[in-house]
């Protein structure tokens, strides 16, 4: 497998040559760029994919996977379409530019209590889950066959944080049942795991065998004294960590990776 980064290269700080530089120095094969940072998908489309590719190209490296975390269940129908048609430029953008992968996710109204109230029963007044699942095939069945025409697939990201309803394995079973396609699968990032209790992560890699077209190294720790002053609803009891630096043990999570198939990069967050 080869070895790639996520940055957000194209601004003042860092131009993607600079980028591309760095990453063959240091070691790196790839990167991960984001839709709208060092790759413009209408000016891709507009343009071509000569100017991204031709400066990865000549230091060496190459662009794994583009990121377009847009969210497509927004309870506001324009925001909602609009990020849906972002999706579909950095789709189109990444086939242009020969890049098998987009990371996004699926995306929430309501944050990361889409379950509605905790410790109540499925169907509480405030569980949007079913509803939201509906949402999520009506949205992605025509990006997924957008995806299919373009010969690229889909990774949905399994950060919770920023919104997303396929965050755990009971919703990714019901996203992927809903969408059934070769295109559509899933970005493996166990460092989100590891605070959500989801563990081991070797067991929730291999119960999805086949399905992770992507795979991110980020590590998390878990602080045992914060937990116990803050509880669960604190803000520091865990914190995300680089590779070797946290709690998770990466040769058995590669090692599950080999084992459920997967062999394309692994990317540094």
């Amino acid at each position: 497998m080869d070895l790639s980064f996520f940055t957000s290269a194209g601004g003042d700080a860092w131009s993607l040559a600079e980028c591309a530089g760095w990453a063959k120095e240091n070691g790196f094969d790839a990167v991960r760029l984001s839709a709208g940072g060092a790759v413009d998908p209408d000016r891709v489309l507009a343009d071509g994919p000569g100017e991204v590719n031709d400066t990865l190209q000549s230091h060496g490296v190459y662009l794994a996977a583009l990121s377009a975390h847009n969210n497509l269940l927004d309870d506001d129908v324009a925001q909602a379409d609009a990020a849906e048609d972002r999706l579909r430029k950095a789709i189109r953008a990444a086939s242009a530019l020969g890049v098998p992968v987009v990371v996004t996710h699926a995306g929430s109204p309501v944050g990361w209590h889409f379950y509605g109230q905790f410790s109540s029963p499925p169907g509480n007044p405030g569980d949007r889950s079913v509803e939201l699942v509906e949402r999520f095939r009506a949205r992605y069945t025509p990006i997924v066959k957008l995806a299919e025409d373009h010969g690229v697939t889909i990774a949905l990201d399994g950060a919770v944080r920023m919104g997303n309803i396929a965050c755990n394995p009971e919703m990714w079973e019901r996203v992927l049942d809903a969408v059934p396609s070769d295109h559509l699968g899933l970005s493996c990032d166990p460092s989100h795991w590891l605070w959500m209790m989801i563990l081991p992560a070797e067991d929730a890699i291999r119960m999805f065998a086949g399905k992770w077209v992507y795979a991110d190294v980020k590590d998390a720790e878990v602080s045992p004294a914060m937990l116990f002053r803050q509880g669960i609803i604190g803000n520091w009891w865990w914190q995300y960590r680089v590779p070797g630096r946290g709690q998770l043990n990466w040769g058995t999570v590669i090692g599950a990776l080999v084992e459920s198939g997967y062999d394309y990069v692994l990317c540094v967050e």
